[in-house]
C-alpha cells in the first residue's frame, strides 16, 4: 500500500478481515463508483488494492479497457493477481512512489488508503498529477465513526491512538476536504452514512485487534488486563443480538483534473 505499510498487516488474518470489510462497504462503494460510468474511463487504477476486492468492483462496474491494481504488499499482490487473472494488471509498488507508467489515468481510486499515510494531502496531490485531462481521483475515507457500544468505543480509541502514534489519522475525510479547498481543486464531496450489523462490526474489529495488540507501542502503553478486556468484549459483541449500533460517516470525494484542459 504505502511506504509506511498497512497498519493491520498483510497476513492471512488481515486478508480475511479485508474480505469482511468488502462485505460491509462494497454496496456503498459501488454506489459511489457507479457515478463514473458516464466517463467511460479507459484506464482505471486502484491504489492500495489489497487482495483485489475494490479492483473487482472497478472492473465490473466501469468495464474499462485497462485496469491496474497497485499494492506494496507482495502477499496481497499475489492474492489480487490470483483473484483478477488476466482482467487486470497487478503491480507491487508504493502508492507514494508510483511507476512512471502510471500516467494519463482516467480514474484513480483509493478506499481507506489515506488513513494509513503520514502525508495524505501530498499523496492526493501526487495522484492528481497522474491524471489525464478530465481524469478523476475518487476517494472514499472515514469522516467519523460513532458508537454507543462501550467495547467498540474502547477499541476505536485504541485504534485512533495507534494511528496517531504512527502519524496517521482514522477520521481523515475532513483533512482531504480541507486540502481540496486550500489547493483550489475542482471537486465534488458527499457524506454517506451506514450502520452495519454490530456483530459484523465486532468481528471485523476483533481481527484488527489481533494485530493491533501485538504492536510494541501498544504492549508498552496498555495493560494486558485492558487488552484482554477489549478482546473478550469484542468476542461477546460478535454474537450479541442486542448490541448498540456503530455508524460510519464516509467522505466520498472526487477531484477532477480540469485545469490541464486549458
Amino acid at each position: 500500500m504505502s511506504s509506511g505499510g498497512y497498519t493491520f498487516g498483510d497476513s492471512a488474518l488481515a486478508a480475511t478481515r479485508l474480505a469482511l470489510l468488502a462485505e460491509v462497504f462494497d454496496q456503498t462503494t459501488a454506489g459511489f463508483l457507479g457515478g463514473f460510468r458516464a466517463m467511460r474511463p479507459r484506464l482505471v487504477v486502484d491504489l492500495g488494492c489489497g487482495p483485489g476486492f475494490t479492483t473487482t468492483l472497478l472492473r465490473d462496474l466501469l468495464s474499462p479497457e485497462r485496469v491496474v491494481a497497485i499494492d506494496s504488499s507482495p502477499a496481497f499482490v499475489n492474492e489480487a493477481a490470483r483473484r483478477l487473472g488476466a482482467s487486470a494488471e497487478v503491480l507491487a509498488a508504493d502508492v507514494m512512489d508510483l511507476p512512471d507508467a502510471i500516467t494519463e489515468v482516467d480514474l484513480l481510486f483509493a478506499r481507506f488508503v489515506l488513513t494509513h499515510l503520514s502525508h495524505p494531502a501530498a499523496a492526493v496531490e501526487e495522484w492528481v498529477r497522474r491524471l489525464a485531462p478530465g481524469g478523476v481521483v475518487a476517494l472514499e475515507e472515514v469522516e467519523s465513526i460513532t458508537t454507543d457500544e462501550p467495547v467498540v468505543g474502547a477499541y476505536l480509541d485504541l485504534q485512533r491512538w495507534m494511528l496517531t502514534a504512527n502519524d496517521n489519522l482514522l477520521e481523515v475525510g475532513p483533512v482531504i476536504e480541507q486540502a481540496a479547498q486550500q489547493r483550489g481543486w475542482t471537486f465534488r464531496s458527499t457524506i454517506v452514512s451506514l450502520t452495519p450489523p454490530t456483530p459484523m462490526v465486532a468481528r471485523m474489529f476483533a481481527m484488527n485487534f489481533e494485530t493491533l495488540r501485538a504492536r510494541p507501542a501498544v504492549l508498552e502503553n496498555v495493560s494486558s488486563v485492558e487488552l484482554d478486556g477489549i478482546a473478550h468484549g469484542l468476542a461477546a459483541v460478535s454474537t450479541s443480538q442486542t448490541a448498540a449500533p456503530t455508524t460510519w460517516r464516509l467522505r466520498q470525494l472526487s477531484i477532477t483534473n480540469s485545469w490541464r484542459n486549458m
